[in-house]
């Protein structure tokens, strides 16, 4: 895939990561490049079970090994091979230049211990200073993380507070160490709606004021066309489109894609029933030996059965894994 007109902070190229016992030859992650640069945000979108979190994870070197194992592939930060270093060498590097967001924030916080004390044990791994230093850097996280009443907050439990209020201690232990690049794994799933948009809002505000590099997964698609500034597809752990978020919301060329645009649900008069991909996203063992979306894709025939399409550049910038892109020419026209 073509660089971003930016020097990337982080270039992946053909990432392949394999589980053990998973059939010969089949990767859960399967040659998956990308890069995001300094102050941009690049979205990774696709079912649960595509591979996103995978990838994240291997990035942050959080993969459990075994089962899981990065089989090949490189992931340059900032001229550093993330997967070459040593397990101190990714220790000292997460929570530091690099600082990842969960899912849930109660899972990923610790019960037994007060928030002021997470976010000062994070500071004082990574910086040279006094405890002291640490609680004024903590408070003020809170602060910028708009945490009511910080003082108090610093000593209180994961339990004693709301979900939103879990995920922004989150943030502000993420963000206490000013990472260049920030790992947003479905940060807001486990919220209502009105504290979804509050914490996307804050996410975004941080990141125009710190100018670190982002990585948000999500299936939100409303999210990714607030924030992105570029895309990457995921199907059964390949890309199957990656470009600039115009490109793809203005025009989408692989069928997957197409078929999530088709299931959002918009705030005008329906219109009549949402689109829906019928099936599910394949297991290991359930792989199709040609392209991996075939069984559930209603323009599949026998070259899709057989063949895996390579992913295409079909103009600068915007790729497709599909036989038939540009599928207005192959297609009648169905996008």
């Amino acid at each position: 895939m073509a660089a971003q007109r930016q020097s990337p902070l982080l270039q992946v190229e053909n990432l392949s990561i394999r589980f053990d016992g998973a059939p010969l030859g089949i990767n859960v992650v399967d040659n998956v490049s990308f890069s995001v640069a300094k102050g941009k945000t690049l979205c990774i979108v696709g079912e649960s079970g595509c591979g996103k979190s995978v990838t994240a994870l291997s990035l942050m070197g959080l993969l459990p090994t075994p089962p899981a194992r990065i089989v090949g592939g490189t992931a340059n930060f900032g001229g550093r091979d993330l997967f070459s270093l040593s397990e101190r060498e990714r220790a000292d590097m997460r929570g530091n230049q690099t600082a990842m967001i969960f899912q849930e924030p109660m899972t990923s916080l610790n019960p037994a211990f007060t928030v002021g004390d997470q976010i000062i044990e994070g500071i004082l791994r990574h910086r040279r200073i006094s405890k002291a230093e640490a609680k004024e850097r903590a408070l003020e996280m809170l602060r910028r993380v708009r945490i009511p009443a910080p003082e108090k907050r610093m000593r209180a439990y994961p339990h004693e507070m709301s979900g939103g209020m879990r995920q922004r201690i989150m943030i502000a232990m993420a963000l206490a160490n000013e990472p260049q690049l920030l790992i947003a794994d479905e940060p807001t799933t486990a919220l209502d709606v009105t504290i979804q948009a509050q914490i996307i809002s804050l996410i975004r505000r941080l990141q125009d004021e710190s100018g670190m590099a982002m990585i948000l997964i999500t299936h939100d698609l409303g999210v990714v066309a607030e924030v992105a500034d570029e895309v990457v597809v995921m199907y059964a752990g390949r890309i199957v489109e990656a470009g600039s978020v115009d490109a793809i919301f203005e025009d989408p060329q692989h069928p997957y894609t197409i078929g999530l645009m088709g299931s959002v649900p918009s705030l005008g008069r329906r219109q009549g029933r949402l689109a829906t991909i019928r099936g599910t996203v394949p297991s290991a063992e359930m792989m199709p030996k040609g392209c991996r979306f075939m069984p559930r894709c209603p323009f599949a025939d026998e070259r899709c059965v057989n063949d895996a399409p390579p992913l295409a550049e079909l103009e600068p910038g915007h790729w497709a894994r599909c036989w038939y892109a540009p599928l207005e020419l192959h297609r009648g026209g169905i996008v």
